[in-house]
């Protein structure tokens, strides 16, 4: 009787051992990606951190933009929802939210958001080539997404592909 509990015992913990370990490695390798809206219309991203820098686009108030993790001379480094990279000064930007960086994608072609995993379903939005999005859930051969601009929907996985 002692044994049978025993082996009981041993079976429950090395079951347990067995999910949890698998969950603690997948927490410890998400990384946050900040997620910053922009406070001033004409935001102007820069090639580099300084208002000496070339402007490669400007970034409307309201507009939400990825962190990038670096910051320098007052300025950080970020990532549009159209995927251009550069750097906004700190000033016009303030927090907003924050993804795993593996749920960030962008789309690979122009393509269609759907209501629901259906191309019979009512369509949403489309997004351009480049967009970013933020993936929420992966069922079969659709993603749940949500633009940075707040609009949700479904839009095949394969037309999605991850961001570096």
């Amino acid at each position: 009787m002692k044994r049978r509990i025993l082996m009981m015992v041993l079976s429950v913990l090395l079951v347990a051992s067995m999910l949890i370990a698998p969950m603690s490695a997948t927490a410890a390798s998400k990384k946050t990606v900040q997620i910053l809206q922009v406070t001033v219309d004409g935001a102007r991203l820069r090639s580099g951190p300084g208002s000496s820098y070339e402007v490669k686009t400007s970034v409307s108030n309201g507009s939400k933009v990825f962190y990038l993790g670096k910051e320098k001379d007052s300025f950080y480094y970020v990532r549009t929802d159209h995927g251009a990279k550069g750097y906004i000064y700190k000033g016009f930007l303030k927090s907003y939210g924050a993804c795993y960086s593996n749920q960030v994608y962008y789309a690979t072609h122009r393509a269609k958001v759907y209501k629901k995993a259906s191309t019979h379903s009512s369509k949403k939005t489309t997004l351009s080539k480049g967009q970013h999005v933020i993936v929420y859930q992966v069922k079969g051969n659709w993603a749940y997404i949500k633009t940075l601009g707040g609009t949700g929907g479904y839009i095949k996985k394969s037309a999605l592909k991850k961001a570096k």
